[in-house]
């Protein structure tokens, strides 16, 4: 039995996570807020990279694959210039990509804890709970 793609049933997102896998954006994580009354977005996209350059190869490759299989541009960034979180908003999703310390130290996934994680699975990135 074939386990059904969780992005299948968004191509925004879909196309997000290839651009990501693309360049080997590690611990990707989809975050799906639609059940929540007061959301910024439908999801957020998380992903980490080992240095600066490759989260700019990240971003420029998610904005590209995104471009070519949904027509859509990025609404806005951040962080292009700094290399330590970029931030792409496509409005339903934003997506986040990090250093790995600035990902624990922002810890998203804690935050929206009432999210629902759909892919891979919940990350057990919070090593110190409080």
């Amino acid at each position: 039995m074939t386990t059904p793609d969780p992005t299948s049933d968004h191509p925004l997102v879909h196309a997000v996570v290839e651009g990501l896998e693309d360049k080997k954006g590690q611990k990707i994580c989809i975050m799906d807020l639609r059940h929540l009354r007061d959301r910024m977005a439908d999801y957020f996209v998380i992903a980490q990279a080992e240095s600066g350059t490759q989260l700019r190869a990240m971003a420029e490759s998610v904005q590209e694959t995104v471009k070519a299989q949904t027509g859509l541009r990025v609404w806005g960034s951040e962080g292009q210039t700094h290399g330590r979180w970029i931030l792409l908003d496509y409005a339903d999703v934003v997506v986040h990509l990090f250093l790995p310390e600035i990902r624990e130290f922002y810890n998203l996934e804690k935050l929206w804890n009432d999210a629902r994680i759909t892919y891979p699975q919940p990350l057990p990135i919070d090593s110190n709970p409080q």
